[in-house]
This record gives structure tokens, sequence and C-alpha cells, in this order.
């Protein structure tokens, strides 16, 4: 997958995601660079990013997906929440080879 071509689909846990890339259009109107529908298993990510901001908001609507599939309700202690997220990190860049080369280009400043 070329930096250039956005990933359309990512197993996260247990669950497949499917990811919506906007323009800069949706992303003023909601006020916000993306989301995430765990019911729907959706993510929207804004396209129109420099794109270590895009690999953040990427990562960070990720993050909400293994929050709610992981369960994370409730008073848990720091280090447990550090060690649900890290497992889950670990779970989507093992289960998305692809995706992981195409975060690395975005990290280092790859094309939009």
């Amino acid at each position: 997958m070329s930096a250039d071509v956005y990933p359309k689909r990512l197993k996260i846990l247990n669950l497949d995601y499917d990811l919506v890339w906007v323009n800069r259009d949706i992303e003023t109107a909601t006020d916000s660079h993306g989301s995430c529908d765990t019911s729907t298993q959706t993510i929207v990510v804004c396209r129109d990013q420099k794109p270590t901001a895009m690999a953040d908001t990427i990562w960070h609507e990720i993050n909400h997906a293994l929050f709610a599939g992981l369960h994370m309700t409730g008073e848990l202690t720091e280090e447990r929440i550090v060690t649900l997220m890290t497992t889950g990190q670990c779970t989507v860049m093992r289960d998305n080879p692809d995706f992981v080369k195409w975060m690395l280009k975005k990290l280092n400043g790859g094309t939009r």
C-alpha cells in the first residue's frame, strides 16, 4: 500500500472497522479531525492534514476503538489502562502489517 493510497479497513481486536477518508469541509462541519463509531465499526479521518497529524489522528481513533473493545470502563489504574492499550495496539499492528507500513511512511513525512 503506497502512502498515497488510503487504507479502507482495519482489524481491531475481533472486529473489522471501515476507514472513511473525508475532506476538510467535513472536518470543519464537525470540528474534529476524526471520529470512531464503535456501534458501526467505522473510523472517519480527515485526509487534508499533514502526514504526521493524520497518523496521530488515526491512532487516536484506533485507541477509541480499543477502549470500547477492551471494555475499559469503571475505575482502572493507570497500569491496567497502559497494559490493555499496549496489548491492543500491538494486536492492531500485528493484524494489519500493510497499515503499519503506511503509517510509518506518514510518520516519516510521506505524502498526503
